[in-house]
C-alpha cells in the first residue's frame, strides 16, 4: 500500500505540541469560519439552515454548500452548550471543506480543536471522506500522539494490511486488482459479521506511510509492530498472499502477527477454483468460518473472559451474515457477476491510492452500477464528487 510523501503527515516537537494546547475558543471560531482565502464570504444563515446543520453537518459537504457550513459553524462553534460529539463532527465537515478548498491552515486548526480534546480521536465513517482529508487528520493525529508516548493497544483490533500478489503466472484474472478486491471484501466480512474491530483501509495506509513499513512482512520488525500498534490500536495485524495456481485456480495464504511481541497468532491458507461468483462467496466462507473463527474466538475469550461471545454464537452470526450476502447477490446488475464486483471494487481502490480520485470516481461509479445497493460504493462516489467539484471552485 504506498501514499505520496508530504501528504500532509507532520512530526512536531514536544515543544510546539505544547504551543497548540488550549486557545482561546473565539480566536479559533473566528479563524475557522473567517473565509480566508475563500472566494466568497459567509453570511448570517437562517433558522432552517441552521437546524440543518446541527442535524447533519457533513450533509453540508457533501451538497457542497461550504459558505453555508461555514457561516452555520461560526454559531455553534461558540455555544458552549453545543454537544461535544456534533462539535466533533462540525469540525470534521469543516475540516473536510477547508482541505477540499484549498486551505489547509484551516483544515488543520479544524483538527486539531477535535485532537486537543481527544489525542485518541477516530475519524467517524472515513470510508464519507476523500482521501487528502484522511491522510491530513491521521497526518496530525499521529504527529500528537507521537509526542504524547503512544496509545495502548486493544486486544480486540485488528489491522487488516495488504493481501500482496505473489503469483509469477498469470491466470483468468489480473491478480492486482483480484487481491485488492480480495482484501476489501475481507475487511467488510469482518467488520459485518464479528465483534472486532477493523482499522479502516485508508487510515491504515497513512499510518503505514509514517511509520515506513513497505511490506507486510516488516510487521514482524518491533521498530514497525510496535509504533503501528500504538498509533492505530490494534494489537494484531492480519495480512496475506495471494498465488495463481491454474486459470482460475488460486492460493491464498494468511498470516495473524501480534503488533507488541511479533509472536505469529495464525498462519494457514487454502486453494480453491474461482470461476464463478458462488466460488468466491464460498472462499470467503471458508477463510471466516474455517482459518479464522477460532483465533477470533481465542482473543476475544482472553480479553473478555466470560463476557465474551461462545464459538456457537460467533459462528451462527457469520452464517447468517453470509446467507444474507448471498441472497443479496440477485440484485446485482444484469449479466454481472460476484468476480466483477470484486474487480471493479480493486480498480477503484488501484485508483485512490495512485492519486487519480477522478477516475476512482469513475470507478466507484462503476461498481455502483454493478451493485446500486454497495454502501461503500455509495460513500465513497459522494465523497469524490464534493472534493473534485469543491476543488474546481465556482
Amino acid at each position: 500500500m504506498s501514499h505520496p510523501r508530504g501528504s500532509g503527515i507532520v512530526r512536531f516537537p514536544r515543544e510546539e505540541c505544547r504551543r497548540c494546547g488550549p486557545r482561546p475558543a473565539l480566536l479559533l471560531v473566528l479563524f475557522l469560519t473567517s473565509g480566508v482565502g475563500a472566494s466568497v464570504r459567509a453570511e448570517e444563515p437562517d433558522a432552517a439552515t441552521l437546524d440543518a446543520f446541527r442535524a447533519d453537518p457533513r450533509s453540508f459537504f457533501f451538497e457542497q454548500r461550504s459558505a453555508d457550513a461555514i457561516a452555520c459553524g461560526q454559531i455553534v462553534l461558540r455555544d458552549p452548550d453545543y454537544p461535544p460529539a456534533a462539535r466533533v463532527e462540525a469540525l470534521t465537515t469543516l475540516g473536510a471543506i477547508y482541505v477540499s478548498t484549498k486551505r489547509t491552515s484551516q483544515a488543520r486548526a479544524a483538527f486539531y480543536e477535535i485532537l486537543e480534546t481527544d489525542p485518541l480521536a477516530e475519524l467517524d465513517r472515513p470510508e464519507q471522506l476523500p482521501p487528502p482529508v484522511v491522510r491530513l487528520y491521521y497526518g496530525l493525529r499521529d504527529s500528537v500522539l507521537l509526542a504524547a508516548g503512544g496509545g495502548r493497544p486493544d486486544i480486540r483490533t485488528v489491522a487488516v494490511g495488504d493481501i500482496e500478489n505473489n503469483a509469477i503466472v498469470s491466470g483468468a484474472y489480473d491478480l492486482d486488482r483480484f487481491a485488492l478486491g480480495l482484501q476489501h471484501i475481507l475487511v467488510t466480512d469482518l467488520k459485518a459479521s464479528t465483534p472486532l474491530k477493523i482499522v479502516d483501509r485508508q487510515r491504515l495506509g497513512v499510518l503505514l506511510d509514517e511509520i515506513g513499513m513497505n511490506q507486510n512482512q516488516e510487521v514482524f520488525d518491533p521498530r514497525y509492530s510496535v509504533p503501528l500498534g500504538k498509533l492505530c490500536g490494534a494489537q494484531s495485524y492480519l495480512f496475506g498472499s495471494l498465488f495463481q495456481v491454474e486459470e482460475k485456480k488460486i492460493r491464498l495464504d494468511l498470516k495473524w502477527v501480534d503488533t507488541s511481541t511479533t509472536e505469529i497468532l495464525l498462519s494457514e491458507g487454502l486453494e480453491m477454483k474461482i470461476g464463478s461468483g458462488d466460488d468466491l462467496l464460498k472462499l470467503e466462507r471458508k477463510v471466516l468460518l474455517d482459518l479464522l473463527l477460532p483465533k477470533m474466538h481465542e482473543l476475544l475469550v482472553s480479553a473478555q473472559g466470560e463476557d465474551a461471545p461462545t464459538h456457537d454464537e460467533m459462528e451462527k452470526r457469520v452464517k447468517q451474515y453470509f446467507d444474507e450476502k448471498k441472497r443479496a447477490k440477485k440484485r446485482l446488475a444484469e449479466g454481472a457477476n460476484y468476480v466483477d464486483l470484486l474487480l471493479q471494487t480493486g480498480d477503484a481502490i488501484l485508483a485512490e491510492e495512485r492519486g487519480d480520485l477522478a477516475e476512482a470516481r469513475t470507478a466507484w461509479k462503476r461498481v455502483r452500477e454493478i451493485d446500486p445497493l454497495d454502501p461503500l460504493a455509495e460513500d465513497r462516489s459522494a465523497a469524490l464528487v464534493a472534493y473534485l467539484d469543491l476543488q474546481e471552485g465556482p
